[in-house]
């Protein structure tokens, strides 16, 4: 019986750090393993699949756009030796430049693609599209949702401050980037920075990853998430509990301006309600209803785009 028992135990104990390693390598680790399959059955024909279907056309064309434009590839190396790439597009004379930061396993253009024609024609933005590290050409092998990516944000700012003194900068990032770009006032951003532009954003790594446990493997946080942290901390170098969205708006004056879908069911909404209360400075919570992870300015493109113009309009740098 004792045997029976040790046993028993051995085989939990194995199957707890076995599937823990799986939530680190679907989670954190740049190598997909099984990620596709887990989104395969995650997809499913809901409400949701549906407005990302009937989005893509808007998606396509403004993708289609950009590619067709004249940019310069930059790239800077990381705090921690990565090479990092980003597509540069200047807007004739203008010295407003708008950093665009996308998602969890995503890219500039499949966040971006819809809104990117829109902040370059109609706002006058010199666009900064930039591949995260661990995406896309940039290098890397881990996504640390946030706990890096803020600092090479930062780096980004600091290059066209460098080359563009004279120029306004926005932050603004989706899903995992715009987590990223709230935490960037933990790190030394140029005074260029006028503002921080957050859609769908999360309000802590440890929090979000948390939340990816129990919908996406239905499994408690507690040990399998704690244990997935300690791969983190031992294969990628980070520390989930580094820093927080909520933390780092604390310490700020910079304005904000948030965005979210109420029908968000990956990030939840109330992650940007305590986002915004835990800002100290000027700040704004725009919510629009009906819209899904990500999809925000689809679905309301009016509401979406005043907020956003008025926001960018009223603090940055007036031309001379």
């Amino acid at each position: 019986m004792k045997k029976a028992i040790r046993n028993t135990a051995i085989a939990a104990g194995l199957g707890t750090l076995g599937i823990s390693a799986v939530m680190y390598r679907c989670g954190i680790s740049r190598k997909l393993y099984l990620l596709p399959k887990l989104m395969a059955v995650m997809q499913k024909d809901g409400d949701a699949q549906r407005q990302y279907k009937a989005v893509m056309p808007a998606y396509e064309a403004g993708k289609a756009w950009f590619e067709a434009q004249r940019t310069v590839e930059k790239h800077l190396f990381s705090f921690d030796g990565l090479k990092l790439y980003a597509h540069f597009l200047r807007c004739g004379e203008s010295k407003c430049t708008v950093i665009l930061c996308h998602g969890y396993r995503g890219s500039g253009l499949g966040d971006f693609g819809g809104i990117v024609r829109y902040l370059y024609e109609e706002l006058g933005l010199n666009i900064l599209l930039i591949a995260e590290r661990s995406h896309g050409k940039s290098e890397g092998s881990h996504m640390t949702y946030g706990i890096k990516e803020r600092y090479d944000i930062c780096g980004w700012a600091r290059l066209i401050a460098s080359e563009y003194p004279d120029h306004s900068i926005f932050l603004y990032g989706i899903s995992m980037g715009a987590a990223s770009v709230l935490m960037t006032p933990t790190t030394e951003l140029p005074e260029n920075v006028k503002g921080l532009i957050g859609d769908c954003g999360y309000t802590s790594p440890d929090d979000i990853f948390r939340v990816v446990a129990r919908s996406w493997f239905h499994l408690p946080a507690f040990p399998f998430v704690n244990i997935a942290e300690v791969y983190a901390r031992i294969f990628g170098h980070f520390n989930f509990a580094e820093c927080s969205a909520k933390e780092a708006l604390s310490q700020t004056k910079l304005p904000v301006l948030l965005f979210h879908g109420t029908a968000d069911d990956f990030v939840p909404a109330y992650m940007s309600d305590e986002n915004y209360a835990a800002c100290s400075g000027e700040k704004k919570l725009v919510k629009i209803k009906g819209a899904y992870h990500a999809t925000s300015y689809y679905i309301d493109f009016e509401k979406y785009t005043e907020a956003l113009s008025g926001f960018i309009e009223k603090h940055r740098e007036k031309q001379k």
